[in-house]
């Protein structure tokens, strides 16, 4: 299998991914949270590019049906129900509901793989899923949102797990990025918590406050579930 590594979501080029199978990787937080809110039991994600888009977005849809959710440097939006914490998107709050979401990063990788063939998300919480799902392919890319335009080495470290996955079962042939961010992980054997101790936008979400979030978001392979973005809604694969 080829693989190539995007490194931040403005890095994307429609040429690039038009045509083929993308995982796109937010893990500090979006794609954490949305296949932590699918897990249990959201029906869908409409993912919106501005905060203007999914105010409009929500007045099409029935009251109580649907809860607004999202972030702006790291902090819920004013109004809105959910923020972009994991910990907020419980069952009892998500279940049967469709998520208006609009984040600083998630958001922006999603928008620009809409002509990608097909468009899985990933993160830490479901690496050997996602692999699983992908692993007939004969190119992948993997999208690394990153932070403020900028590569973020979470989500690299992400795109490694990855490809760890996929390479027990199937031969790889990474780009160099790719290649690069397999050695990093390799180096600590996949030890989250010394390849990422110095890491910027981890410790920006310390100092935010939000240390449940990056412990949640940390954890490996805890569910099978592995969401698809048809273009316009995220849904369960």
């Amino acid at each position: 299998m080829k693989i190539r590594v995007i490194p931040y979501a403005a890095a994307v080029h429609p040429q690039e991914i038009a045509g083929k199978t993308t995982i796109i990787i937010d893990v500090l937080r979006a794609t954490s949270v949305i296949i932590t809110a699918l897990k249990n039991g959201a029906d869908k994600i409409i993912p919106a590019l501005t905060v203007e888009e999914a105010l409009e977005t929500s007045k099409k849809l029935t009251p109580g049906t649907f809860l607004l959710c999202g972030e702006r440097d790291t902090i819920k939006i004013e109004g809105f129900d959910l923020g972009n914490s994991p910990l907020e998107f419980r069952q009892s709050k998500v279940a049967g509901k469709t998520l208006i979401m609009t984040t600083s990063n998630g958001t922006q990788a999603l928008n620009a793989s809409r002509v990608a063939a097909k468009v899985y998300l990933g993160a830490f919480l479901n690496a050997k899923a996602v692999a699983e799902k992908v692993k007939q392919e004969k190119e992948v890319v993997l999208v690394c949102s990153g932070t403020a335009g900028r590569f973020s080495l979470d989500d690299g470290l992400c795109a490694a797990m990855i490809m760890e996955e996929l390479s027990k079962s199937i031969p790889l042939r990474p780009d160099d990025l790719g290649l690069a961010l397999a050695k990093i992980w390799q180096s600590e054997n996949g030890n989250l918590q010394k390849l990422l101790k110095d890491s910027f936008h981890l410790n920006y979400l310390l100092q935010k406050g939000f240390a449940g979030d990056v412990d949640y978001c940390l954890q490996k392979n805890s569910t099978s579930v592995v969401p698809v973005f048809s273009g316009s809604e995220i849904i369960l694969s």
